[in-house]
């Protein structure tokens, strides 16, 4: 070969490997581009790049390009000498292992490449020809670095404002739209049923008993049955309506176009709403127990002549939540597991509501309740006991029923201060009237302890605070739960019952046999008696059904030694079925009515 001829060649080798550097900013494809070319200008067996030195002699893990189906002891070995190849002050050197050349250069500021000849070494012209390679290598790799730590850097903000945006318009836990994305997509639908005359519909749908739930099983199954509820309630609507969740345990569905008519859209809301109660019928399987909940839900309809036109959109979407809202809340508070669509009246009736809460604090705080009492009889109709029942007259609303006021004050949670200043008041009478109790005029005196109250962490030690600030026998006092309370949680009622009863506090089971399948655990409950309920009672001489299920109560309440009452007796044919049973008490308005604490007082003397 002619001088010329390899002068050529030699500029072609290190025009063609300078020219693979810098063709790509992806440093991998970049340096594997040169890896190649260089193997096949050079002859090369193999070509390994290190990122960087090797901390250790046996430190293999810092390649950037793995060796070319090699023996372990070979990756070893060049590891060990790029280690002692990085310590010396020289830009390349040649080791040879076997029938092998090894080169190595120094990438400034990168790392180190290694070539593999076989059998004859590379030229030393050639291998001066390569040294300026090295360095341009080094400028490339670093601008690659550089590109890539500003791509990384613009993607890793970008993914911070996706996390931003999802933070911002939806639900961590479930994945849904949250109130700010609803609101929005809301916003969209009753500006395009005003211009299409489309009929669209809003859902406020609350999950029953979560919070019970959410207590007793922890936070984690709390968050598992939301997930599992939002999936199944995604299968029941269309790709393009819009399920948000807005609270613990409340969500909003959004329906558009469904229908061009009142009637229709009804219909179709109608069977949206059929399908989500159909979801619950059958218990929620988690993955550590399996649950029962319902639904309540509220409808709302739009286009409506409840929504003021002359207000803005976002305030007509204010307005449209409020109304399933209230929809929502009336079937709640009457019997759950349904729906109710909205209605005007029901507008008038949350007014009344929130002017009622609003008063209960006012009455609270001035002591504004009445206390009445209802006397209880034995079959002859001597009294023997008597309940304590709560009554509110107030200057602005006048005569608030129990009906109305007692589900305000358990909802916005005065009922705790309510039944603490009940029991009170209950026990001033008690101690100031002891002669009752010790001359046999009265047994006892009961009073209607709340849900709420029962499930209060400390209602135990409330209680007794209360109690033991008088010197009367406890035992004349006697505390009413209704059977739904004893039944949500039957293992903590069982606990709170039997921390009282230690101090002489009986319990009675207040309208036993209403809604729930619990005789199989009455012998559980420490109970001293029970109360029928009333709608066993009424017209009980004409109804042979409910006689049998009086009968089988009596009998149970005699095999487990407990005092059987009988509420709402009203006529004397019902008393008359009942004289001869084995009762401890009646009660009702056949006997006697509600009585104010002055008319109570003079009773009972007038007994004697």
């Amino acid at each position: 070969m002619s001088e010329m001829t390899r002068t050529l060649q030699i500029i072609s080798i290190q025009h063609e490997l300078a020219m693979s550097i810098g063709l790509d900013l992806n440093l991998d494809k970049m340096l594997q581009l040169f890896l190649d070319r260089a193997k096949k200008r050079l002859s090369l067996r193999s070509a390994v790049v290190f990122k960087e030195a090797p901390r250790s002699r046996n430190d293999s893990d810092i390649l950037c390009y793995p060796f070319n189906h090699r023996p372990d002891d070979t990756n070893d070995w060049l590891t060990e000498q790029v280690y002692e190849f990085s310590h010396l002050n020289v830009q390349s050197v040649c080791r040879q292992r076997g029938d092998s050349y090894y080169y190595l250069f120094k990438i400034p500021k990168f790392g180190a490449i290694s070539f593999e000849r076989k059998r004859t070494p590379i030229d030393d012209i050639v291998l001066n020809a390569l040294m300026p390679l090295f360095g341009r290598l080094a400028v490339s790799c670093q601008a690659c670095l550089e590109h890539q730590n500003l791509v990384d850097e613009i993607s890793n903000r970008k993914a911070v404002e996706e996390q931003l945006r999802l933070q911002t318009y939806q639900d961590v836990l479930t994945g849904l739209p949250n109130r700010k994305m609803l609101n929005i997509n809301l916003q969209s639908l009753l500006t395009n049923a005003q211009q299409h005359g489309q009929y669209g519909a809003v859902f406020f749908i609350d999950l029953d008993r979560f919070k019970l739930i959410n207590d007793t099983l922890g936070h984690s199954v709390g968050d598992e049955l939301l997930i599992n509820i939002t999936s199944k309630l995604k299968a029941c609507i269309r790709r393009d309506d819009t399920l948000a969740r807005v609270g613990g345990d409340e969500f909003i569905l959004l329906l558009g176009d469904i229908g061009q008519t009142e009637q229709s859209a009804v219909g179709k809301a109608t069977k949206v709403a059929d399908k989500m109660l159909g979801l619950t019928r059958d218990s929620i399987e988690l993955s550590r127990c399996a649950v029962f909940t319902s639904f309540s839900i509220g409808i709302a309809l739009f286009p409506s002549p409840e929504l003021n036109v002359n207000k803005s959109i976002a305030e007509q979407a204010k307005q449209l939540i409020k109304h399933a809202d209230i929809a929502m809340y009336k079937i709640k508070h009457t019997s759950r597991n349904d729906y109710l669509f909205y209605r005007h009246e029901l507008q008038v009736m949350s007014t009344f509501r929130s002017e009622v809460e609003q008063r209960l604090h006012v009455a609270l705080r001035e002591e504004a309740f009445e206390l009445y009492f209802q006397p209880m009889v034995n079959v002859a109709g001597g009294v023997v006991a008597a309940e304590v029942l709560l009554r509110w007259h107030d200057e602005k609303l006048g005569w608030v029923g129990p009906q109305e006021f007692i589900p305000v004050a358990e909802e916005c949670g005065l009922i705790v201060e309510i039944g603490q200043w009940v029991l009170r008041q209950t026990c001033v009478l008690i101690s100031q009237h002891l002669d009752w109790f010790a001359e046999g005029k009265l047994r006892y005196i009961s009073i209607n302890i709340s849900p709420r109250q029962f499930s209060q962490p400390h209602f135990v030690a409330q209680v007794l605070e209360i109690i033991e600030e008088f010197t009367f026998p406890h035992s004349y006092l006697r505390l009413e739960i209704t059977e739904g309370v004893a039944m949500e949680n039957i293992n903590s009622a069982i606990y709170i019952m039997n921390a009282l009863i230690v101090h002489e506090l009986f319990f009675m089971l207040d309208d036993f046999g209403s809604g729930y399948s619990s005789l199989s655990y009455l012998h559980q409950l420490p109970l001293k008696s029970v109360k029928i309920d009333r709608s066993f009672v009424s017209k009980i001489d004409q109804n042979t059904d409910n006689q049998v299920i009086v009968e089988a109560i009596i009998y149970i309440s005699q095999h487990f030694s407990l005092e059987c009452v009988v509420e709402g007796i009203e006529t004397s044919d019902e008393y008359v079925y009942f004289h001869e049973k084995d009762v401890a008490a009646i009660q009702g308005f056949h006997f006697f009515k509600p009585l104010p604490v002055g008319a109570f007082v003079k009773l009972l003397p007038s007994l004697g």
